[in-house]
């Protein structure tokens, strides 16, 4: 979506604080804790960047054709590695002792996909960039 930079900055601040809302009230868990505390850090770096480079009124340009193809390839990456875990590990829980229920199970793979499908489609889109540096 081209939204100005002050809005996706709102917009993606939405989620750090949730995730710590669910945990002082109902989660405690030491995995949203820390999820909430790196989204918080990454958020507001992306926010000092903004900054820094007095950009929070202009546009920010960020579909086009290259960028739209490669967040459809990871997509399609981490749907099917949702299928392939969520069947691999369902037949574990059922057949062996591990302590994990399916609801978790299901909520650590689908975490576990929108992270790898993250750093898929981060990685693409910034594949010169990476590959320049080394």
């Amino acid at each position: 979506m081209n939204v100005t930079h002050k809005t996706k900055f709102i917009l993606k601040m939405t989620i750090p604080c949730l995730l710590f809302y669910f945990y002082f009230s109902q989660s405690h868990s030491i995995l949203t804790l820390l999820t909430a505390i790196a989204a918080t850090l990454q958020y507001g770096a992306m926010g000092l960047e903004i900054h820094k480079e007095r950009k929070w009124n202009k546009v920010k340009l960020e579909h086009d054709q290259r960028t739209r193809a490669n967040d459809y390839f990871a997509g399609y990456i981490t749907y099917w590695l949702i299928i392939i875990l969520l069947f691999g590990g369902s037949t574990l829980v059922i057949n062996t002792d591990i302590p994990l229920s399916f609801p978790k199970l299901a909520a650590f793979i689908i975490l576990a996909s929108f992270i790898l499908r993250w750093i898929i489609r981060g990685y693409l889109n910034n594949r010169d960039v990476i590959e320049e540096s080394l």
